[in-house]
């Protein structure tokens, strides 16, 4: 999907990326295991997982993570999604770093697997201070969710791909109407 692949600004482009890991439903996850899933963290910057606890673990924050995309569509309580990353932010250690170009900045403060998980949240918390975030979001169609950033002039893209989600919701919605107005 080209309108899908459309990245992010700065680092919220790895949020993206991260939530992408996982086609839905049912399709590839290149977090699908152990080796699979250190390879993909190594190559996007992240620490290697170190386990199979760490493994479920990291998936549970991708799906925690996408219920608040979802939720930034408009398709979910936007209370409720954030209440899912609780588990993730209260183990998350990060540390204030001065950064020169920006000031202060977040790092994680320990390293190994967990450190991912608090990477992806420093960015999600630079997002959310530059504004950023809130054009983060999972299609609305429920059956795919795919990470997507909103560049449209209103912030009203509801799909990752208007081909695609976009279209196929609309011909649904259209021929519930026929029904409706044929009973």
């Amino acid at each position: 999907m080209t309108a899908a692949s459309e990245g992010a600004p700065g680092g919220l482009d790895l949020v993206r990326q991260f939530e992408n890991t996982v086609e839905l439903p049912g399709g590839p996850d290149r977090l699908e295991g152990l080796q699979a899933a250190t390879d993909w963290c190594l190559s996007h910057g992240l620490p290697a997982v170190s386990d199979i606890a760490a493994l479920g673990r990291l998936r549970d924050f991708r799906e925690a993570l996408r219920s608040v995309l979802y939720a930034n569509n408009g398709e979910a309580d936007r209370g409720k999604a954030w209440e899912g990353l609780r588990p993730f932010v209260t183990s998350a250690r990060i540390d204030l770093t001065i950064d020169p170009a920006r000031g202060l900045g977040l790092r994680p403060a320990r390293q190994g697997s967990e450190s991912a998980i608090a990477s992806l949240l420093a960015v999600v918390y630079d997002a959310l201070v530059d504004g950023t975030w809130s054009r983060l979001r999972a299609c609305r169609k429920a059956s795919c969710r795919f990470a997507y950033y909103d560049r449209t002039k209103n912030a009203s893209r509801a799909w990752c791909s208007m081909a695609t989600c976009g279209n196929q919701a609309k011909a649904q919605r259209r021929r519930e109407r026929g029904r409706r107005m044929s009973s």
